[in-house]
């Protein structure tokens, strides 16, 4: 029996994408996975369909579970319900719009058996129902993450604190304990579940590796959330600066970067 790989999927909303999402869980070469859904209060038909697609597919996992809640509470809430059941010793965490290449849970897991305490970045697959969306800009920032993933712990770590340099949320795979080791998700940054804890991972000592295979399909959407100057991803990236990321690029010698981004999040909130 091989290491049990437990994977969350992370669904809001999410009726018309779930299905393949979860299609590609369960179409994975690998055979020990548990599979987690963490419904962050649908209003539609997402929980009925997942119920569905579990009663006809329960047989294809180790462990099957539906988290549902009362309260709609972001992404890092949705995650802690689902850490809260976690069985296996690696867990992905993937959105209900995305999906794995087949052989992705056994390439994530023979990276980390090899590679202690790094954790895995792989190449991601942009796709998106919009036939006409242009990727240009997007990739362009795929590469400059692939070559982040490549550098040593200590460029990592100084990249990472002045801007987020890891693909996507799923491209990333993580040991279960280390994010246990870290108290899961920082529910005060609900429109952020990845940047927080991959700098807290950089902060504890753990890096980066790169799987130059294309490992998760990326959807791309056109309503995004980061439009505006004050969207409420830009809030949040504001207020986990100064409560947080400021201190940790002044710990790490980074004072003069830290006050460049202060008067950077002035003239945003100021208007200038």
């Amino acid at each position: 029996m091989g290491k049990l790989v437990s994977v969350v999927v992370q669904a809001y909303n999410s009726d018309d994408t779930i299905v393949r999402t979860l299609e590609s869980v369960k179409n994975q070469d690998y055979p020990d996975i548990e599979l987690i859904v963490t419904d962050d209060k649908s209003k539609d038909n997402t929980i009925d369909i997942v119920n569905e697609w579990i009663s006809q597919n329960k047989q294809f996992f180790k462990n099957v579970n539906l988290i549902t809640t009362q309260e709609n509470t972001g992404i890092p809430g949705s995650n802690n319900r689902a850490l809260k059941h976690v069985h296996g010793k690696y867990v992905e965490f993937l959105a209900a719009d995305d999906c794995m290449s087949t052989d992705a849970i056994s390439e994530y897991v023979k990276f980390c058996e090899k590679n202690e305490n790094v954790i895995p970045v792989s190449r991601v697959k942009l796709f998106s129902d919009d036939d006409n969306c242009d990727f240009t800009s997007v990739e362009n920032y795929c590469d400059k993450c692939y070559e982040f993933a490549k550098l040593s712990y200590k460029e990592q770590y100084k990249m990472l604190l002045i801007q987020n340099r890891v693909v996507a949320p799923a491209a990333a795979f993580y040991p279960t304990s280390v994010i246990r080791k870290l108290n899961g998700f920082d529910e005060r940054f609900r429109w952020m579940e990845d940047y927080p804890i991959n700098v807290k991972l950089m902060h504890e000592g753990y890096r980066f590796g790169f799987i130059d295979k294309q490992l998760i399909h990326y959807r791309i959407s056109g309503g995004s959330i980061t439009g505006s100057n004050m969207s409420p991803l830009k809030k949040t990236e504001m207020e986990y600066f100064f409560k947080q990321k400021m201190w940790y690029m002044i710990q790490n010698g980074m004072a003069i970067e830290a006050l460049k981004q202060s008067k950077s999040w002035f003239k945003v909130l100021f208007g200038r």
